[in-house]
Protein backbone atom coordinates (compact mmCIF):
# COMPACT_ATOMS: atom_id res chain seq x y z
CA UNK A 1 0.00 0.00 0.00
CA UNK A 2 1.32 3.29 -0.74
CA UNK A 3 1.89 5.71 2.24
CA UNK A 4 3.22 8.83 0.15
CA UNK A 5 2.06 12.52 1.00
CA UNK A 6 3.13 15.06 -2.09
CA UNK A 7 2.50 18.58 -1.07
CA UNK A 8 2.55 20.47 -4.03
CA UNK A 9 3.62 24.03 -4.27
CA UNK A 10 3.38 25.48 -7.71
CA UNK A 11 0.13 25.78 -9.67
CA UNK A 12 -0.87 23.13 -12.71
CA UNK A 13 0.81 25.85 -15.54
CA UNK A 14 4.22 25.30 -14.23
CA UNK A 15 3.75 21.80 -15.75
CA UNK A 16 3.72 22.91 -19.31
CA UNK A 17 7.20 24.54 -18.73
CA UNK A 18 10.60 22.51 -20.40
CA UNK A 19 13.25 21.81 -17.33
CA UNK A 20 13.02 18.84 -15.01
CA UNK A 21 10.18 18.64 -11.95
CA UNK A 22 12.22 18.78 -8.77
CA UNK A 23 11.19 17.81 -5.29
CA UNK A 24 12.41 17.36 -1.75
CA UNK A 25 11.88 13.64 -0.43
CA UNK A 26 11.81 13.33 2.76
CA UNK A 27 12.75 10.04 4.29
CA UNK A 28 10.78 8.56 7.65
CA UNK A 29 14.19 6.96 9.61
CA UNK A 30 17.54 6.76 8.97
CA UNK A 31 17.31 2.76 9.96
CA UNK A 32 20.02 0.47 9.15
CA UNK A 33 22.55 3.10 8.57
CA UNK A 34 26.17 1.39 8.30
CA UNK A 35 27.34 4.93 10.19
CA UNK A 36 27.63 5.43 13.93
CA UNK A 37 27.77 7.96 16.10
CA UNK A 38 30.65 5.90 17.81
CA UNK A 39 32.56 7.13 15.07
CA UNK A 40 31.94 10.37 13.78
CA UNK A 41 35.21 10.64 11.97
CA UNK A 42 33.80 8.74 8.93
CA UNK A 43 30.74 11.65 8.51
CA UNK A 44 32.80 14.80 10.66
CA UNK A 45 36.10 16.32 9.87
CA UNK A 46 38.24 16.05 12.96
CA UNK A 47 37.87 20.05 13.04
CA UNK A 48 34.39 19.48 13.43
CA UNK A 49 34.96 17.09 15.98
CA UNK A 50 37.12 19.23 18.33
CA UNK A 51 34.51 21.98 18.10
CA UNK A 52 31.78 20.15 19.07
CA UNK A 53 33.76 19.03 21.81
CA UNK A 54 35.15 22.29 23.16
CA UNK A 55 31.29 23.84 23.22
CA UNK A 56 29.73 20.32 24.57
CA UNK A 57 27.82 20.42 21.64
CA UNK A 58 26.67 16.31 21.37
CA UNK A 59 27.33 14.52 18.03
CA UNK A 60 23.30 13.19 17.30
CA UNK A 61 21.60 11.29 14.82
CA UNK A 62 20.99 14.71 12.51
CA UNK A 63 24.98 14.08 11.40
CA UNK A 64 24.29 10.76 10.58
CA UNK A 65 24.26 10.18 6.29
CA UNK A 66 21.02 9.25 4.76
CA UNK A 67 20.28 5.67 4.21
CA UNK A 68 22.14 5.32 1.26
CA UNK A 69 19.61 2.39 0.46
CA UNK A 70 17.04 4.68 0.70
CA UNK A 71 19.28 6.83 -1.99
CA UNK A 72 20.09 3.81 -4.62
CA UNK A 73 15.96 2.72 -4.48
CA UNK A 74 15.10 5.90 -5.78
CA UNK A 75 17.87 5.90 -8.44
CA UNK A 76 17.07 2.89 -9.68
CA UNK A 77 13.06 3.96 -10.29
CA UNK A 78 14.37 6.68 -12.40
CA UNK A 79 14.81 9.29 -9.94
CA UNK A 80 18.17 11.90 -10.02
CA UNK A 81 19.57 12.52 -7.08
CA UNK A 82 21.08 16.09 -7.06
CA UNK A 83 21.77 16.49 -3.27
CA UNK A 84 21.30 14.40 0.21
CA UNK A 85 20.30 16.46 2.98
CA UNK A 86 21.20 14.56 6.20
CA UNK A 87 19.92 17.45 8.88
CA UNK A 88 16.51 17.46 6.97
CA UNK A 89 16.75 13.03 6.24
CA UNK A 90 16.05 13.18 2.87
CA UNK A 91 17.35 13.93 -0.57
CA UNK A 92 16.89 16.87 -3.51
CA UNK A 93 15.50 15.04 -6.78
CA UNK A 94 14.64 15.73 -10.21
CA UNK A 95 12.52 14.28 -13.10
CA UNK A 96 11.04 15.07 -16.72
CA UNK A 97 8.11 12.50 -15.29
CA UNK A 98 6.08 14.40 -12.78
CA UNK A 99 3.25 11.31 -12.69
CA UNK A 100 7.20 8.99 -11.91
CA UNK A 101 7.06 10.59 -8.66
CA UNK A 102 3.14 9.94 -7.84
CA UNK A 103 3.93 6.13 -8.41
CA UNK A 104 6.27 5.76 -6.22
CA UNK A 105 5.48 2.99 -3.46
CA UNK A 106 7.97 3.17 -1.11
CA UNK A 107 7.76 2.44 3.16
CA UNK A 108 10.83 4.42 3.72
CA UNK A 109 8.95 7.60 2.14
CA UNK A 110 7.53 10.36 4.18
CA UNK A 111 6.45 13.50 2.65
CA UNK A 112 7.33 14.96 -0.64
CA UNK A 113 7.68 18.52 -1.31
CA UNK A 114 7.00 20.01 -4.71
CA UNK A 115 8.41 22.64 -6.37
CA UNK A 116 7.74 23.21 -10.52
CA UNK A 117 9.69 23.14 -13.87
CA UNK A 118 10.96 25.86 -15.30
CA UNK A 119 13.35 27.58 -17.52
CA UNK A 120 16.38 29.73 -17.24
CA UNK A 121 15.04 33.05 -19.12
CA UNK A 122 16.00 35.70 -16.41
CA UNK A 123 18.36 38.30 -16.67
CA UNK A 124 21.68 37.39 -14.76
CA UNK A 125 21.84 40.02 -11.63
CA UNK A 126 18.48 41.38 -11.22
CA UNK A 127 18.30 40.24 -7.43
CA UNK A 128 20.95 42.38 -6.33
CA UNK A 129 21.47 45.88 -5.86
CA UNK A 130 24.17 44.91 -6.44
CA UNK A 131 48.91 43.61 10.14
CA UNK A 132 48.75 46.46 7.66
CA UNK A 133 49.24 50.01 6.90
CA UNK A 134 46.48 52.69 6.68
CA UNK A 135 47.75 52.76 2.57
CA UNK A 136 47.55 49.20 2.22
CA UNK A 137 43.82 49.15 2.71
CA UNK A 138 43.12 51.41 -0.51
CA UNK A 139 39.89 53.19 -0.45
CA UNK A 140 38.23 49.62 2.05
CA UNK A 141 39.87 51.51 5.07
CA UNK A 142 37.00 53.16 6.40
CA UNK A 143 34.61 50.44 6.06
CA UNK A 144 37.16 48.42 8.40
CA UNK A 145 38.02 51.45 10.44
CA UNK A 146 34.51 52.05 11.91
CA UNK A 147 34.22 48.88 13.13
CA UNK A 148 37.82 49.06 15.09
CA UNK A 149 39.18 46.23 12.19
CA UNK A 150 42.23 48.15 11.59
CA UNK A 151 43.08 47.69 15.01
CA UNK A 152 42.38 44.45 15.27
CA UNK A 153 44.35 43.46 12.75
CA UNK A 154 47.60 45.45 14.35
CA UNK A 155 47.15 43.01 17.06
CA UNK A 156 47.83 40.48 14.50
CA UNK A 157 44.40 39.26 14.43
CA UNK A 158 43.56 38.75 10.77
CA UNK A 159 41.06 35.82 10.52
CA UNK A 160 43.93 33.17 10.40
CA UNK A 161 42.86 29.62 12.01
CA UNK A 162 39.23 30.53 11.51
CA UNK A 163 37.38 29.17 8.41
CA UNK A 164 34.72 31.06 6.65
CA UNK A 165 32.02 28.95 4.84
CA UNK A 166 30.63 31.56 1.93
CA UNK A 167 27.28 30.50 0.36
CA UNK A 168 26.16 32.56 -2.85
CA UNK A 169 25.71 32.61 -6.51
CA UNK A 170 29.12 31.93 -8.12
CA UNK A 171 32.58 33.24 -7.30
CA UNK A 172 33.21 34.34 -10.83
CA UNK A 173 37.18 34.53 -11.68
CA UNK A 174 38.15 34.23 -8.26
CA UNK A 175 40.49 31.66 -9.46
CA UNK A 176 42.06 34.61 -11.88
CA UNK A 177 42.05 38.12 -10.82
CA UNK A 178 44.98 38.99 -8.90
CA UNK A 179 43.33 40.38 -6.08
CA UNK A 180 42.59 36.93 -4.43
CA UNK A 181 45.93 35.40 -6.11
CA UNK A 182 47.18 35.41 -2.63
CA UNK A 183 44.38 33.74 -1.51
CA UNK A 184 44.25 30.66 -3.14
CA UNK A 185 45.82 28.31 -0.65
CA UNK A 186 43.35 29.41 1.78
CA UNK A 187 40.20 28.14 -0.44
CA UNK A 188 39.79 24.87 1.50
CA UNK A 189 37.11 23.35 -1.45
CA UNK A 190 34.45 24.55 -3.79
CA UNK A 191 31.04 23.09 -4.72
CA UNK A 192 28.17 24.19 -6.70
CA UNK A 193 24.99 22.50 -5.45
CA UNK A 194 22.50 23.89 -8.49
CA UNK A 195 24.82 22.39 -10.89
CA UNK A 196 26.20 19.34 -8.68
CA UNK A 197 30.04 19.86 -9.71
CA UNK A 198 33.09 21.62 -7.83
CA UNK A 199 33.78 24.79 -10.34
CA UNK A 200 31.86 27.56 -8.61
CA UNK A 201 33.92 30.34 -10.68
CA UNK A 202 32.58 30.76 -13.80
CA UNK A 203 28.66 31.57 -12.71
CA UNK A 204 28.11 34.62 -11.50
CA UNK A 205 30.30 37.68 -9.94
CA UNK A 206 27.96 38.31 -7.22
CA UNK A 207 29.58 35.76 -4.48
CA UNK A 208 33.04 37.18 -6.36
CA UNK A 209 32.64 40.96 -4.69
CA UNK A 210 31.15 39.45 -1.59
CA UNK A 211 34.34 37.28 -0.95
CA UNK A 212 36.58 40.67 -2.11
CA UNK A 213 35.05 42.33 1.19
CA UNK A 214 36.60 39.69 3.68
CA UNK A 215 39.25 38.00 1.21
CA UNK A 216 40.87 40.76 -0.67
CA UNK A 217 44.56 40.29 -0.26
CA UNK A 218 46.82 42.96 -2.18
CA UNK A 219 48.78 45.69 -0.80
CA UNK A 220 47.69 49.53 -1.32
CA UNK A 221 45.05 48.40 -3.38
CA UNK A 222 42.47 46.38 -1.23
CA UNK A 223 42.21 44.30 2.32
CA UNK A 224 39.39 42.56 2.67
CA UNK A 225 37.83 42.32 6.74
CA UNK A 226 40.21 38.50 7.06
CA UNK A 227 42.59 38.15 4.49
CA UNK A 228 43.86 35.21 6.37
CA UNK A 229 41.25 33.13 7.14
CA UNK A 230 40.95 30.04 5.07
CA UNK A 231 37.91 30.24 3.28
CA UNK A 232 34.78 27.63 1.79
CA UNK A 233 32.76 28.37 -1.58
CA UNK A 234 29.18 26.96 -1.99
CA UNK A 235 27.15 27.93 -4.63
CA UNK A 236 23.63 27.11 -3.63
CA UNK A 237 21.61 30.45 -5.68
CA UNK A 238 20.21 29.73 -9.17
CA UNK A 239 20.16 33.77 -10.22
CA UNK A 240 17.68 32.90 -13.36
CA UNK A 241 15.18 31.72 -11.54
CA UNK A 242 13.75 32.45 -7.50
CA UNK A 243 12.20 28.91 -6.26
CA UNK A 244 12.11 27.82 -3.07
CA UNK A 245 14.27 24.49 -3.38
CA UNK A 246 17.24 26.90 -3.35
CA UNK A 247 16.75 27.04 0.03
CA UNK A 248 16.64 23.04 0.70
CA UNK A 249 20.12 23.76 -1.40
CA UNK A 250 21.15 25.94 0.98
CA UNK A 251 20.95 23.80 3.72
CA UNK A 252 22.48 21.57 1.75
CA UNK A 253 25.63 23.80 1.78
CA UNK A 254 25.13 24.85 5.64
CA UNK A 255 25.39 20.74 6.56
CA UNK A 256 28.31 20.38 3.90
CA UNK A 257 30.32 23.87 5.54
CA UNK A 258 29.71 22.19 9.11
CA UNK A 259 30.56 18.76 8.53
CA UNK A 260 33.89 20.48 6.77
CA UNK A 261 35.05 21.93 9.80
CA UNK A 262 33.43 25.70 9.34
CA UNK A 263 33.73 28.42 11.84
CA UNK A 264 31.33 30.72 10.28
CA UNK A 265 29.38 31.22 7.34
CA UNK A 266 29.05 34.29 5.22
CA UNK A 267 25.26 33.82 3.45
CA UNK A 268 24.48 37.41 1.01
CA UNK A 269 20.90 35.63 0.74
CA UNK A 270 17.97 36.32 1.90
CA UNK A 271 14.26 34.53 0.61
CA UNK A 272 10.56 36.36 0.78
CA UNK A 273 8.90 35.57 -2.62
CA UNK A 274 8.91 33.28 -5.64
CA UNK A 275 8.27 33.52 -9.01
CA UNK A 276 5.35 30.99 -8.09
CA UNK A 277 3.38 33.12 -5.62
CA UNK A 278 1.86 29.97 -3.84
CA UNK A 279 5.66 28.95 -2.63
CA UNK A 280 5.88 32.82 -1.21
CA UNK A 281 6.61 33.42 2.64
CA UNK A 282 4.32 36.03 4.74
CA UNK A 283 5.86 38.16 7.00
CA UNK A 284 4.14 36.10 9.84
CA UNK A 285 6.57 33.07 7.76
CA UNK A 286 9.58 35.20 9.83
CA UNK A 287 9.85 33.89 12.98
CA UNK A 288 12.51 32.23 12.45
CA UNK A 289 11.34 28.90 13.14
CA UNK A 290 9.21 28.51 9.35
CA UNK A 291 11.02 29.10 6.08
CA UNK A 292 12.69 25.67 5.57
CA UNK A 293 16.14 27.93 5.77
CA UNK A 294 15.85 29.35 8.47
CA UNK A 295 15.54 26.23 10.39
CA UNK A 296 18.28 25.23 8.73
CA UNK A 297 20.07 28.36 10.18
CA UNK A 298 19.14 27.52 13.06
CA UNK A 299 20.39 23.74 13.29
CA UNK A 300 23.99 25.44 11.77
CA UNK A 301 23.96 28.03 15.28
CA UNK A 302 24.05 25.13 17.22
CA UNK A 303 25.97 22.55 15.77
CA UNK A 304 28.32 25.62 16.62
CA UNK A 305 28.65 27.67 13.92
CA UNK A 306 28.04 31.41 13.62
CA UNK A 307 25.88 32.32 10.88
CA UNK A 308 25.90 36.11 10.02
CA UNK A 309 23.17 36.66 7.36
CA UNK A 310 22.40 39.96 5.04
CA UNK A 311 18.95 41.62 6.40
CA UNK A 312 18.08 42.25 2.79
CA UNK A 313 17.19 45.22 0.17
CA UNK A 314 13.76 45.36 0.66
CA UNK A 315 13.73 48.69 2.79
CA UNK A 316 12.15 50.45 0.65
CA UNK A 317 9.25 48.21 -0.82
CA UNK A 318 6.08 47.30 0.07
CA UNK A 319 8.02 44.33 1.96
CA UNK A 320 10.56 46.06 4.01
CA UNK A 321 11.23 43.33 6.71
CA UNK A 322 14.38 41.25 6.69
CA UNK A 323 13.92 37.81 5.04
CA UNK A 324 14.52 34.63 5.79
CA UNK A 325 16.93 33.26 7.08
CA UNK A 326 17.68 36.34 8.59
CA UNK A 327 14.68 36.29 10.85
CA UNK A 328 16.25 33.61 12.55
CA UNK A 329 17.26 34.51 16.32
CA UNK A 330 20.39 32.67 16.40
CA UNK A 331 21.28 34.19 13.27
CA UNK A 332 23.51 37.34 13.38
CA UNK A 333 21.66 39.79 10.79
CA UNK A 334 23.09 42.78 9.01
CA UNK A 335 21.88 45.72 8.25
CA UNK A 336 23.80 48.58 5.86
CA UNK A 337 25.07 51.76 7.02
CA UNK A 338 27.14 54.37 4.70
CA UNK A 339 30.35 55.55 5.21
CA UNK A 340 29.11 58.08 7.41
CA UNK A 341 27.27 55.57 9.25
CA UNK A 342 23.81 56.69 7.99
CA UNK A 343 21.56 54.05 7.76
CA UNK A 344 21.00 53.08 4.06
CA UNK A 345 17.13 53.55 3.00
CA UNK A 346 17.34 50.18 1.38
CA UNK A 347 18.46 48.34 3.95
CA UNK A 348 15.66 45.72 5.22
CA UNK A 349 14.42 46.40 9.31
CA UNK A 350 12.73 44.38 11.61
CA UNK A 351 11.68 43.17 13.68
CA UNK A 352 10.77 39.46 12.98
CA UNK A 353 7.43 37.52 13.35
CA UNK A 354 8.00 36.99 16.95
CA UNK A 355 9.52 40.46 18.16
CA UNK A 356 12.98 39.94 18.05
CA UNK A 357 15.63 42.65 17.37
CA UNK A 358 15.98 42.26 13.31
CA UNK A 359 18.75 43.17 12.09
CA UNK A 360 21.21 42.89 15.12
CA UNK A 361 24.00 44.93 14.13
CA UNK A 362 24.95 46.96 10.40
CA UNK A 363 28.33 47.66 9.09
CA UNK A 364 28.54 49.58 5.89
CA UNK A 365 26.72 48.22 3.15
CA UNK A 366 26.63 51.64 1.11
CA UNK A 367 29.19 52.69 -1.02
CA UNK A 368 30.95 49.41 0.40
CA UNK A 369 34.49 49.12 -1.55
CA UNK A 370 34.28 46.02 -3.49
CA UNK A 371 36.55 44.40 -6.30
CA UNK A 372 34.60 43.90 -9.62
CA UNK A 373 35.03 41.41 -12.62
CA UNK A 374 37.62 43.32 -14.20
CA UNK A 375 39.92 43.03 -10.75
CA UNK A 376 39.59 47.39 -10.31
CA UNK A 377 38.07 49.06 -6.87
CA UNK A 378 34.48 50.03 -7.21
CA UNK A 379 31.82 50.52 -4.97
CA UNK A 380 28.06 48.62 -4.70
CA UNK A 381 25.46 48.89 -2.40
CA UNK A 382 23.28 46.23 -0.37
CA UNK A 383 23.65 44.28 3.09
CA UNK A 384 25.25 41.65 0.50
CA UNK A 385 28.41 43.38 1.38
CA UNK A 386 27.37 44.57 5.41
CA UNK A 387 27.01 40.85 5.70
CA UNK A 388 30.37 39.51 4.63
CA UNK A 389 32.74 42.37 6.27
CA UNK A 390 30.93 41.59 9.53
CA UNK A 391 31.59 37.86 9.32
CA UNK A 392 35.15 38.55 8.34
CA UNK A 393 35.09 40.62 11.63
CA UNK A 394 33.84 38.05 13.37
CA UNK A 395 36.36 35.84 12.34
CA UNK A 396 38.97 38.21 13.45
CA UNK A 397 37.52 38.61 16.87
CA UNK A 398 37.01 34.86 17.24
CA UNK A 399 40.28 34.10 16.21
CA UNK A 400 41.97 36.64 18.57
CA UNK A 401 39.41 34.19 21.60
CA UNK A 402 38.99 30.68 19.76
CA UNK A 403 37.77 29.26 23.14
CA UNK A 404 34.70 31.39 23.56
CA UNK A 405 31.94 30.03 22.96
CA UNK A 406 29.93 31.25 19.34
CA UNK A 407 27.32 32.76 22.22
CA UNK A 408 29.76 34.49 24.21
CA UNK A 409 30.93 35.71 20.73
CA UNK A 410 27.86 37.07 19.68
CA UNK A 411 27.05 38.71 22.85
CA UNK A 412 29.77 40.60 23.10
CA UNK A 413 29.64 41.99 19.99
CA UNK A 414 25.73 43.16 20.75
CA UNK A 415 27.23 44.64 23.77
CA UNK A 416 30.07 46.66 22.15
CA UNK A 417 27.33 48.55 19.90
CA UNK A 418 26.65 51.98 19.96
CA UNK A 419 23.16 51.04 20.45
CA UNK A 420 23.20 48.10 22.49
CA UNK A 421 21.25 50.20 25.16
CA UNK A 422 18.52 51.04 22.81
CA UNK A 423 18.59 49.08 19.98
CA UNK A 424 15.88 49.75 17.21
CA UNK A 425 14.61 48.38 13.98
CA UNK A 426 17.12 49.78 11.63
CA UNK A 427 19.96 49.61 13.18
CA UNK A 428 19.59 46.68 15.97
CA UNK A 429 22.23 47.49 18.29
CA UNK A 430 23.98 49.58 15.75
CA UNK A 431 27.68 49.50 15.03
CA UNK A 432 29.88 47.28 16.82
CA UNK A 433 33.64 47.95 17.67
CA UNK A 434 35.28 44.93 17.14
CA UNK A 435 38.41 45.99 19.22
CA UNK A 436 36.31 46.80 22.01
CA UNK A 437 34.36 43.28 22.02
CA UNK A 438 38.19 41.64 21.66
CA UNK A 439 39.18 43.80 24.94
CA UNK A 440 36.19 43.16 26.82
CA UNK A 441 36.65 39.34 26.48
CA UNK A 442 40.60 39.84 26.77
CA UNK A 443 40.11 41.86 29.79
CA UNK A 444 41.27 40.02 33.20
CA UNK A 445 41.85 42.69 35.80
CA UNK A 446 39.07 44.81 37.25
CA UNK A 447 39.54 48.42 38.61
CA UNK A 448 37.35 50.12 41.35
CA UNK A 449 35.94 53.56 39.95
CA UNK A 450 34.19 56.17 42.28
CA UNK A 451 30.74 56.00 40.71
CA UNK A 452 29.00 55.23 37.55
CA UNK A 453 29.80 57.35 34.66
CA UNK A 454 27.87 60.43 33.13
CA UNK A 455 29.68 60.69 30.29
CA UNK A 456 32.37 58.72 28.01
CA UNK A 457 35.66 59.08 29.64
CA UNK A 458 39.00 57.74 28.19
CA UNK A 459 41.06 55.35 29.91
CA UNK A 460 44.90 54.86 29.75
CA UNK A 461 47.30 52.23 31.46
CA UNK A 462 50.96 53.21 31.71
CA UNK A 463 54.11 51.80 33.45
CA UNK A 464 55.75 53.74 36.02
CA UNK A 465 57.85 55.00 34.10
CA UNK A 466 55.29 56.32 31.51
CA UNK A 467 55.01 53.72 28.66
CA UNK A 468 51.64 53.20 27.30
CA UNK A 469 50.55 49.88 26.99
CA UNK A 470 46.83 49.94 27.07
CA UNK A 471 43.98 52.38 26.09
CA UNK A 472 40.41 52.57 25.73
CA UNK A 473 36.80 54.24 26.22
CA UNK A 474 34.11 53.81 28.74
CA UNK A 475 30.69 55.02 27.46
CA UNK A 476 28.58 56.32 29.63
CA UNK A 477 25.47 55.07 28.31
CA UNK A 478 26.30 51.64 29.50
CA UNK A 479 26.34 52.63 33.33
CA UNK A 480 29.32 50.80 35.20
CA UNK A 481 31.40 52.04 38.59
CA UNK A 482 34.71 49.72 37.14
CA UNK A 483 37.12 49.71 34.30
CA UNK A 484 38.46 46.14 33.17
CA UNK A 485 41.71 46.08 31.80
CA UNK A 486 44.54 43.64 30.07
CA UNK A 487 46.41 42.30 33.00
CA UNK A 488 49.56 43.07 31.98
CA UNK A 489 52.64 40.48 31.90
CA UNK A 490 55.08 41.59 34.16
CA UNK A 491 55.00 42.34 38.07
CA UNK A 492 55.53 46.33 39.06
CA UNK A 493 53.80 49.00 39.71
CA UNK A 494 50.90 50.61 37.20
CA UNK A 495 49.10 53.49 36.15
CA UNK A 496 45.61 54.13 34.81
CA UNK A 497 44.46 57.65 33.71
CA UNK A 498 40.53 58.26 33.48
CA UNK A 499 39.71 61.47 32.06
CA UNK A 500 36.38 63.60 30.35
CA UNK A 501 35.61 66.96 30.41
CA UNK A 502 34.03 66.35 33.99
CA UNK A 503 36.41 63.93 35.30
CA UNK A 504 39.97 63.28 35.59
CA UNK A 505 41.31 60.64 37.88
CA UNK A 506 45.03 58.49 38.48
CA UNK A 507 45.00 55.29 40.11
CA UNK A 508 47.88 53.03 40.96
CA UNK A 509 48.18 49.53 41.35
CA UNK A 510 50.38 46.70 41.39
CA UNK A 511 50.39 43.64 39.90
CA UNK A 512 53.06 40.69 42.13
CA UNK A 513 52.80 38.06 40.05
Amino acid sequence: MKNLLIILLFPSILFAQDGAFRYFVFFKNKANTTFSLNTPEEFLSQKTINKRQLFAIPIDSTDLPVNIEYVTALQFAGITIENKLKWFNGVVVSTYDSLLVESLNYQFIDTIIGFGSWQNSKTVGKKWNANYDVLDYGDAYNQLEMLGGNKLHEKGFSGEGMTIAVIDAGFYKVDELAVFSDLQNQILSTYDFVDGNCNVYDDHTHGMMVLSTMGAKKFGKMIGAAPDADYILLRTEDVFSENLIEEYMWVCAAEYADSAGADIINSSLGYTTFDDALQNHTYEDMDGETAPISIGAGMACNKGIIVVNSAGNSGNSSWHYIGAPADNFDVLSVGAVDENEEFASFSSYGPNADGAVKPNVVAQGKNTVIISSSDTVRTGNGTSFSSPITAGMVACLWGAQPNESPATIKDVIYKSADRYINPDNQFGYGVPDYFSAYQKLAYDLTIPIESSLDSDVTYSVFTIDGKLIDKGILYYNNPQDAVKIIKPQTAGVYIINLTSEDYNISKKFIIVE
